[in-house]
């Protein structure tokens, strides 16, 4: 009765009640209707959304959302042209909207007709997406531009748009419809958003986990927070990531020390009430809820009542069943018959639960079972097969699995499941930390777009191929590569092909024209050209082609070396023994810079600004103007 009054008081006020969201209303690579008698699920690597019959267990339909499947281009490269990556259900069930990373667009499909129409581009890699209530609003996360824009559901077209921090990523609404929570990707952090007014409420950071003696015990930077829900029957919202322990320095750092998977929750307040990880398994202590080691949670799902979370697991290729209330895991369902999950939804019912695994095209099938009282997970034979025909080159699909798994039953990626490649180059990108390595502190480069053409790899030019980082599989990730035996070379090299062939380039912001082209000229007559220059932005590998570690080897010192403190640049060799001064650092691409913060090899700049001003301040004596600064800006924002 207290709620219908609010209702009718609100709308007598001249402000329209928020509609409660329905269950799940939060964003995700699939979608069940209301009945749970028809999925959906995002194919983003072949541009279409499939449509599944329970029932029958069969796809109805491929929706494409391109006219036609991505082909590789003449260089082999292999770049979808919409790239959806959520979507979500009207309330009615007769809609379905789509967001394309790549595209930029928000699409409605009408469920009946299977026919599509799209808005125009919004905003630069949409990715979450939700439904208010009422089925008047659909609201996205566009991860490029900072901003959750509200978009009008019947036009397709922009109502309004709320500026907040970096990264948006995953949406969710709370149970009455009055808060929309999203994620920020990399800031480790969750805004709450007033839907009707488009106003923050409140910013919440996820503190960083203290170490705790044991380097084996979980800890951390959070990074990569992939999704939230409200668990129903309450108002806490779960919130899966990743912890990454940059306090521990080479040699210590090793596959055990390096990543611990985690589920953060946060009342209706904004407080953070626990975090939930895992640690070694040898190693009791806090916050070891979890008993067996997985890892890159990327998706959450509930039963109806609350009372079980169901965590898709990325890397380990697995699902981690955790009792709600007690806040521990009650079971492990590993193996899953596919790779790389990226989604899960539970049927209405609570009967089965469904696994998108985006390397394999297909859905996994689980069987829910509680008539013993505790929940009983087994995983169907078969799966549901998603896409007609694979576009992706067998070559690159294969070093995707293994660029995003962390399954050492498979293959010698890493140890005890613990650590992949997408541990720290999350989305194939950067993971904005810093971390202790041997030759000192370094950031963590992004391969997006890949690394043909850019030179040489690593700060100091120590490595010249992606075969080479057997090195980083072997040290930090546990893993038993020998770069001598002949077994192990078409897994590296279908690694490589997968980084430079396979990882787009981002998505720039939206930028202001005028103000870039004159940012193009400030970049020339202010000579950052002289260093940055070619089509990737460098001068790496200049003179030298073949990329020969013995050299030429062009390195600059640019005023940036960490001398001092208690984790210096030290001197070092590179992977051929050949020697590299503490000082002296390789020239990065510039290309896609603006998805890459913090910058410098030591992450030290956190903004693209911040590193303008550092590249200026041994030479400004020119002045450069606060005005064509902020254009040379606005022009790095848009490579």
């Amino acid at each position: 009765m207290r709620k219908l009054f609010l209702a009718g008081l609100l709308v007598a006020c001249g402000t329209p009640a928020p509609a409660p969201s329905p269950y799940a209303a939060h964003s995700g690579s699939m979608a069940l209707t209301g009945d749970g008698k028809t999925l959906f699920v995002v194919d983003p690597d072949a541009d279409s959304v499939s449509q599944i019959d329970l029932a029958s267990r069969a796809r109805v339909r491929e929706i494409l959302l391109n006219g036609a499947h991505p082909a590789p281009e003449a260089n082999g490269a292999f770049t979808p042209a919409v790239m959806p990556r959520a979507l979500a259900l009207s309330p009615d069930d007769e809609t379905l909207y789509v967001t394309g990373e790549r595209s930029g667009k928000l699409y409605a499909l009408d469920v009946a007709a299977g026919t599509t129409r799209s808005s125009d581009a919004i905003c630069s890699e949409p990715v979450g997406v939700v439904v208010s209530g009422d089925g008047r609003f659909v609201y996205v996360a566009c991860t490029q531009d900072d901003a959750i824009v509200r978009m009008d559901a019947a036009s397709l077209t922009e109502d309004a748009r709320l500026a907040v921090a970096t990264e948006p990523w995953a949406l969710a609404f709370a149970p009455d419809g009055r808060t929309l929570y999203a994620t920020h990707f990399l800031r480790a952090s969750v805004t709450a958003i007033d839907p009707l007014a488009m106003s923050v409420v409140r910013t919440t950071t996820i503190a960083d986990l203290a170490p705790r003696g044991d380097k084996r015990l979980a800890h951390g930077q959070p990074r990569g927070l992939y999704d939230a829900a409200v668990r129903p029957g309450g108002s806490e919202l779960w919130i899966t990531h990743t912890l990454l322990a940059t306090d521990t320095a080479q040699p210590e750092l090793d596959f055990e020390s390096t990543v611990f998977p985690a589920l953060s929750l946060v009342d209706e307040h904004g407080t953070v009430e626990q975090t939930l990880s895992t640690n070694a398994q040898d190693v009791p202590g806090v916050n070891g809820a979890f008993a067996d080691i997985v890892s890159g949670p990327r998706a959450i799902a509930f039963t109806h009542d609350g009372a079980y979370a169901l965590v898709a697991d990325q890397d380990s290729e697995d699902v981690l069943v955790v009792d709600a209330a007690a806040h521990v895991e009650v079971a492990l369902v590993r193996p899953l018959p596919g790779h790389q999950p990226e989604g899960i939804v539970v049927s209405p019912d609570d009967r089965f639960a469904y696994v998108q695994q985006r390397n394999t095209n297909d859905v996994a099938v689980l069987d829910l079972d509680r008539s013993g009282g505790a929940l009983a997970v087994t995983v169907e034979p078969g799966t549901l097969t998603t896409v007609a025909s694979d576009p992706m080159p067998a070559e690159l699909r294969f070093g995707q699995h293994l660029f995003y798994s962390a399954n050492s039953d498979e293959y010698p990626i890493t140890r005890n499941h613990w650590v992949s490649c997408s541990s720290c180059h999350l989305e194939g990108r950067s993971d904005a930390v810093t971390w202790r390595f041997t030759q000192g502190p370094r950031d963590t480069p992004t391969n997006a777009g890949g690394v043909l053409g850019t030179g040489f790899l690593l700060r100091t030019a120590d490595r010249n191929e992606v075969q080479d980082y057997w090195q980083t599989i072997d040290i930090e990730q546990g893993g038993t590569f020998d770069p001598n035996d002949p077994a192990y070379t078409p897994l590296l090299d279908a690694i490589a092909a997968y980084v430079n062939l396979g990882i787009p380039v981002p998505v720039p912001p939206k930028t202001d024209p005028t103000l870039v082209a004159k940012g193009a000229a400030v970049f020339q007559s202010a000579g950052c050209a002289g260093c940055h220059s070619g089509p990737r932005f460098t001068d790496s590998g200049s003179g030298n082609p073949s990329l020969d570690l013995d050299g030429p080897v062009i390195l600059h010192d640019v005023g940036t070396c960490v001398a001092g403190g208690d984790f210096p640049d030290v001197a070092h060799e590179d992977i051929d023994g050949d020697g590299r001064a503490a000082c002296a650092f390789d020239t990065p691409s510039l290309t896609g810079v603006a998805s890459t913060p913090p910058y410098m090899h030591d992450g030290s700049a956190p903004t693209l600004k911040d590193a303008v001003d550092r590249m200026l301040a041994p030479s400004n004596a020119q002045g450069m103007s606060a005005a064509d600064e902020a254009a040379l800006v606005e022009y790095l924002r848009s490579l």
